[in-house]
């Protein structure tokens, strides 16, 4: 039985994203699907759960990224692959980037 409270969507989108006030450049990643609270991507590191994460969203057709904070929730290490599948927590997404966001999940 799914206990989940949002609804998720399964959704590919680049996503770069560094440790909040890192001096360190931004990584690469995407999204393996999103839900109205946070996203599943994939890191190729470990990065310690708690952690906030600054994140840049790109959305296809959409000329401008979605900048947002994240709280690093949950991190797992794939049994197969050398990379790591977290759950983020979107603890900060302005109201119309927020919109962009979930209008491209629904359509």
């Amino acid at each position: 039985m799914e206990r989940r409270a949002f609804l998720r969507f399964n959704v590919n989108l680049e996503v770069r994203y560094r440790i909040l006030e890192s001096l360190k450049n931004y990584k690469l990643t995407a999204t393996e699907d999103m839900s109205e609270r946070g996203i599943k991507i994939t890191l190729p590191e470990y990065i310690e759960p708690g952690s906030m994460l600054e994140l840049t969203i790109k959305v296809p057709q959409d000329s401008h990224p979605i900048g947002a904070i994240g709280r690093l929730i949950w991190i797992k290490k794939d049994l197969l692959e050398e990379f790591f599948t977290a759950g983020i927590h979107l603890v900060h997404i302005k109201e119309k980037d927020k919109q962009r966001f979930y209008k491209y999940a629904i359509f």
